[in-house]
């Protein structure tokens, strides 16, 4: 039953799907916007959002139009900040998959704008397959700077015809030396573990709670409909509640010092479940939502390490029956 009891706390909220259809994610490819031809105006912002996966186009007072993949009307903003989408034009239906995997054969394209309201913010953010690389497949460059492949964009501005231009990218995978945080942090649970076990049960919150923060600031990163699904803030603040129970009972005396044990076990699991599901974040160029990487490539492999050392400790415990 303790054991159960402690299993049962790996799931302390159940993941949903937050964000657009087609999520950011954490990938080695980036594109830059290298110019934009002419000048925008005092009140209209270009950029791409989530490494490559986004294009977003914010304006205060103007009108702007974005043409599709033939040159139609397919995004357009107007001075009053009203964005509407055109329902009429294959590039709406063709960018609601990042690979373009939708069937189109039942497509009849209208000859006029469809319009449709999206937004009253003067802020429009579509998937654009002109800014990234169209296969799951990892891409070649073409020169020694990483160089995938050149875009263009093209949009009017109150009528000025306007070209954006960029360059999708290749970069590196970061090394393989952040997964020795894990390692330490494990050193030290282990110690810990063994000698200490009111500092052990800390260990576990106060990792937690690390947790919640760095995911917190990792959610709000990414603008509204770019946003993941926010695991390692959902799992840490999950394990931080269990983790702060354990903490709880463990001062409550001998009698609760089994509770205590196997929910710690608990919330080292549910540690290591982030931990295992967020993993691509160590390794890839680009990690979402967030400017200083290193929080979370330092992060995960410690959850990882932490989690696992609460998890197995808790286990031994529950079936040898001590507590000691």
């Amino acid at each position: 039953m303790r054991l159960i009891l402690g299993l049962l706390s790996v799931l302390p909220f159940p993941a949903q799907h937050m964000g657009s259809g087609d999520s950011v994610q954490p990938r080695d490819t980036v594109s830059v916007i290298d110019s934009v031809t002419p000048a925008l105006p005092a009140g209209v912002d270009v950029d791409i959002v989530g490494s490559d996966t986004f294009v977003r186009v914010r304006s205060d007072g103007h009108d702007v139009m974005v043409t599709g993949y033939k040159n139609e009307p397919y995004m357009h903003i107007t001075t009053k900040g009203e964005v509407f989408v055109n329902d009429g034009s294959q590039t709406t239906l063709i960018n609601g998959n990042r690979y373009g995997n939708v069937d189109t054969s039942s497509f009849v394209e209208s000859p006029t704008p469809v319009w449709r309201k999206i937004g009253t913010n003067g802020t429009a953010m579509w998937h654009d397959h002109r800014v990234h690389w169209m296969s799951p497949k990892r891409p070649a460059p073409i020169d020694t700077v990483g160089t995938v492949l050149e875009w263009k964009v093209s949009m009017s501005v109150d009528g000025v015809a306007t070209t954006v231009a960029g360059t999708l990218f290749l970069r590196e995978k970061s090394s393989v030396l952040w997964w020795l945080a894990g390692f330490a942090a494990l050193l030290c649970a282990v110690v810990l573990s063994g000698r200490r076990r009111k500092e052990f049960f800390a260990l576990t919150f106060l990792m937690s709670m690390v947790g919640v923060v760095v995911g917190a600031i990792q959610y709000v990163g990414l603008p509204d409909g770019a946003r993941i699904t926010p695991l390692i803030l959902m799992f840490s603040s999950g394990a931080a509640v269990v983790a702060a129970t354990s903490m709880f009972m463990q001062r409550r005396g001998h009698a609760s010092q089994h509770i205590a044990v196997s929910l710690n076990a608990g919330a080292g699991a549910t540690l290591v479940v982030c931990g295992w599901l967020c993993a691509d974040q160590v390794r890839a160029a680009y990690v979402p939502g967030i400017d200083q990487e290193w929080l979370v490539r330092m992060l995960i492999p410690a959850l990882l390490g932490i989690g696992f050392v609460a998890t197995i400790d808790g286990v031994t415990r529950i079936m040898r029956g001590s507590t000691d």
